[in-house]
């Protein structure tokens, strides 16, 4: 039997916007369930919450992003945790993680964009660890280095908000970290 060109465009054009609206779908879900895991959460200071539905800190929206911490972290981490998240802030990473996500989302049929916004979530937290490190100086390395240690977790849901900030890839972060000049 023949099939007109056009129908399998337009059959390839209609999975296409299916793939689209199942990500959108993904994003707003996701973003969904963590803000109500999070709204009991405690204010501490400007943009700095404390939950106690909360592992790993991490960061949560994307015009106005808020910093989410467990309300009981390892001793000493405090300090390197809070830093590395305003890290983040500073150079606007929620903003571009959502404009990723976006670009997945559009071109979520294609493995190496995949890859890609992988990759891009990693340099994202190497970033931010180099721009600590730079800040609080060489002497810093090690304790920055147990912090992470102490508040790794194993991955899990904040991992799979695309617009959330969670631990990801601690032990090729702390050896980026400890090789850092």
């Amino acid at each position: 039997p023949f099939i007109s060109r056009q129908l399998m465009l337009q059959a390839g054009c209609g999975i296409w916007l299916a793939g689209v609206g199942f990500m959108a779908l993904f994003g707003l879900i996701s973003t969904c369930q963590w803000r109500k895991r999070v709204q009991t959460a405690v204010r501490c200071e400007d943009g700095l919450w404390r939950s106690e539905s909360v592992e790993s800190p991490f960061i949560l929206g994307v015009l106005r992003p808020k910093i989410y911490l467990p309300f009981v972290l390892p001793f000493g981490a405090e300090s390197h945790v809070i830093a590395h998240e305003q890290a983040h802030l500073k150079r606007r990473d929620p903003l571009w993680k959502c404009f990723a996500f976006a670009l997945l989302a559009v071109y979520w049929f294609h493995p190496l964009v995949w890859v890609s916004y992988f990759l891009f979530c990693r340099d994202i937290e190497l970033a931010c660890d180099e721009a600590v490190i730079r800040t609080l100086g060489e002497d810093a390395k090690a304790d920055y280095s147990r912090a992470l240690l102490r508040c790794a977790t194993r991955p899990k849901a904040v991992a799979a908000c695309p617009l959330a900030f969670g631990e990801v890839g601690v032990k090729k972060r702390v050896s980026n970290i400890l090789k850092y000049r």
